[in-house]
């Protein structure tokens, strides 16, 4: 169980250095060859051989939180370096988006419990904003925890939008996002969180929106 935390860890520190910069690229030494002698170039021409150290591949961008680990920069630079990673991390962002894009229109059942909600709006609901044109909520109940409905006159687009400039890296990456429902992955020193937004067509050309996010959990420092 250790070693598949471990792994799940590295590739979502993987996911969240990535997603806020660029990844370098790794440079290659040509393979040495035999080759005939050269007649030597007069000193004023000689073009001078870069030496090894030209060839240093720039560390990656790490959060500050991530900094205390040990051996974590010299592990992301290596990762990032490898080719093709770049083209393998988009590739396999995209497969994990459709999947889960998919199984977050299962989740629409949550705004069932709320068709109308009528409370006054909150600002937040745990640590996540709540859209300010919100005007009305609801804390909805149920036996493996609570969650969050409010109501606003707003779009699917206009939900989507806010969030997205709410919910940003290091501390948030969007990990899925379909027809009105976001999947969120979070972290921060207080541990990994995982946030899912539903919404839907209400009353009154109002968009009801679920704000549903599990609570801190902590991971094991080495």
């Amino acid at each position: 169980m250790t070693r598949t935390l471990s792994v799940t860890l590295f590739v979502l520190l993987f996911t969240a250095c990535t997603a806020t910069s660029t990844l370098p690229t790794a440079t290659f030494l040509p393979t040495a060859t035999t080759a005939a002698p050269a007649t030597a170039l007069p000193a004023s021409s000689a073009t001078p051989t870069p030496s090894l150290t030209d060839t240093s591949v720039p560390a990656a961008t790490i959060p500050p939180f991530l900094t205390s680990i040990p051996g974590i920069s010299a592990t992301l630079t290596a990762v990032a370096s490898t080719p093709g990673a770049e083209e393998t991390l988009v590739a396999q962002r995209t497969m994990v988006a459709a999947t889960e894009g998919v199984e977050l229109q299962k989740l629409n059942t949550l705004l069932a419990q709320c068709p109308n909600p009528s409370d006054p709006p909150m600002k937040k609901w745990v640590n996540v904003p709540v859209m300010p044109q919100a005007t009305g909520g609801q804390v909805v109940e149920t036996l493996i925890g609570n969650y969050y409905c409010f109501k606003a006159p707003v779009t699917v687009a206009d939900m989507e939008s806010f969030y997205k400039s709410q919910m940003q890296p290091p501390d948030w990456i969007m990990m899925a996002d379909a027809n009105g429902a976001m999947q969120f992955f979070g972290m921060s020193q207080t541990g990994m969180q995982l946030l899912i937004l539903n919404s839907g067509p209400g009353k009154n050309n109002n968009l009801i929106v679920a704000i549903n996010i599990t609570r801190p959990l902590s991971v094991p420092t080495p």
